[in-house]
């Protein structure tokens, strides 16, 4: 008696269970399905490779500084693959996705920071990488596998679209829109916030400085054995911004930088860390859509 007793009971409260969480793992499964419908910059530079890859001839790869500062319109047969937060992991694993299709490609540009050796793919960010560029497993999930596992940065992606904002945000060759000097955030000379965010020092950084070489490493080999130039950029920052960013954190940069150009024949480095005027910049490590133009037009002298 006492088992039948319990057995109700535990039928009754798996019941329960089902009906109160039900309603919420279908809502989040159908605004998974709605928000993965809607256009974003990752769709449409998988779409936009995925069709043209035979004919490009140089591919922009990076983070956000290569997302704003690199106009892919300069460039003859060019396009900006590049995104926030885009790491050398994420790099490699897309050059290696497409590199087999890119019969033309010539040149591969890949912008460096000082905070660029610090980037990996645990991001939040490598959900997108996941579901939309297919550059890592979906499977077995994680919590990288579904946008609903951050149910409050997919219902505003859903809001946005549905109030007619820009989602994709970046224009037809892949470099991000919107970024002009009169429209600079209120915060944009905030210097001491951004030096504080990018600044990395000590042992608890070295395993994503070793890992991150790792990844440049690779990328490089992949353009080595194409015969493919990998064009290493040390982009430009404002004169604060560089000036109060640890010296062994430049430095380190700098001696990766040219540590690749002295063990790989296909890596050149170029040096535009004191390239513009304020006029150029968005921030004190971005360029403005006007300035990546003029930056751009200088960088493509030397690209060959």
């Amino acid at each position: 008696m006492t088992k039948i007793v319990l057995k109700n009971k535990m039928t009754t409260f798996l019941k329960k269970i089902v009906r109160y969480t039900l309603p919420i793992i279908l809502m989040a499964v159908a605004m998974e399905l709605l928000v993965e419908q809607i256009p974003n910059s990752y769709t449409y530079k998988r779409s936009y490779v995925e069709q043209h890859a035979s004919s490009l001839r140089t591919l922009i790869l990076g983070s956000s500084i290569a997302y704003d500062g690199i106009d892919a319109n300069v460039l003859p047969h060019a396009f900006n693959l590049a995104n926030s937060s885009q790491c050398f992991e994420d790099d490699y694993r897309l050059l290696a996705k497409y590199l087999p299709q890119m019969d033309s490609l010539q040149s591969v540009i890949l912008p460096l920071s000082y905070s660029s050796l610090q980037m990996v793919s645990s991001s939040n960010r490598r959900v997108y990488y996941t579901i939309y560029m297919d550059i890592y497993p979906r499977w077995p999930i994680s919590k990288y596998s579904f946008e609903c596992f951050n149910l409050e940065l997919m219902a505003k992606k859903i809001v946005k679209y549905y109030l007619n904002e820009d989602i994709v945000r970046c224009d037809s060759l892949g470099q991000r829109v919107g970024h002009t000097y009169a429209q600079r955030p209120t915060d944009w000379q905030d210097i001491p916030a951004l030096i504080a965010n990018d600044r990395f020092v000590g042992p608890a950084a070295q395993p994503y400085v070793q890992e991150n070489i790792q990844w440049l490493r690779q990328l490089a080999e992949l353009c080595e054995g194409r015969g493919v130039t990998l064009y290493l950029v040390a982009m430009p920052m404002l004169p604060a911004y560089r000036e109060g960013m640890p010296l062994k954190q430049i430095a380190l940069m700098e001696q990766v930088m040219h540590d690749m150009a002295a063990d790989y024949t296909s890596v050149e480095v170029m040096d535009y860390q004191e390239w513009g005027t304020e006029a150029d910049f968005w921030n004190a490590t971005h360029l403005n859509t006007a300035g990546a133009e003029r930056f751009t037009r200088a960088l493509c002298v030397h690209i060959r």
